[in-house]
């Protein structure tokens, strides 16, 4: 038997580092079945999800991380659904959306993964590691905060342009 897992890791933006991180998950018979990079000033940010032996812990996975020159590993249990690519999941998530089967907030928690979710009437756009704010196409601004993994420049750009999305529907229906 196997478990799907979902690591994030920074690695330094170098030839061959990616390499060794990978190689040193191997080494402990874990399968990478996809990867996301996002580029961050502290270096890349890898975004695995794998496929581990049963008896593999995170603790393990976290180890093999560090020893592949990771930094700040992220590690946390992953389903099948992980197995949706990601250009696939932002557009479905994108279509019900424009249809209306499911809201800006539903679609954004859907989008980001675990995160909270709260509206103010009033404040500016903007993301820090853990938080985000998006201006609100019906009015003031939303709050998405998520204490792990920290929110990349990728993320952000993602929920803006689902926001724009939402936008742009809202202008539609009202027409």
């Amino acid at each position: 038997m196997t478990a799907l897992w979902r690591i994030r890791a920074t690695v330094d933006d170098r030839p061959g580092f990616l390499s060794v991180l990978t190689a040193s998950l191997a080494l402990r018979k874990v399968n990478i079945l996809s990867v996301q990079v996002h580029t961050t000033e502290a270096g890349a940010v890898d975004d695995f999800l794998v496929e581990a032996p049963d008896g593999v812990t995170a603790a393990t996975l976290a180890d093999a991380v560090r020893r592949g020159r990771g930094r700040d590993p992220w590690i946390a249990p992953a389903d099948v659904r992980g197995l949706i690519d990601e250009p696939t999941r932002v557009l479905t998530l994108a279509t019900k959306v424009l249809d209306g089967g499911c809201g800006l907030e539903e679609a954004l928690a859907a989008l980001l993964g675990d995160c909270d979710i709260s509206w103010r009437s009033s404040g500016a756009g903007g993301f820090t590691a853990s938080g985000m704010q998006l201006e609100d196409p019906a009015g003031g601004t939303l709050y998405v905060r998520r204490p792990a993994p920290e929110f990349t420049p990728a993320e952000y750009a993602r929920a803006q342009a689902l926001v724009e999305l939402a936008r742009v529907a809202s202008r539609r229906t009202a027409s």
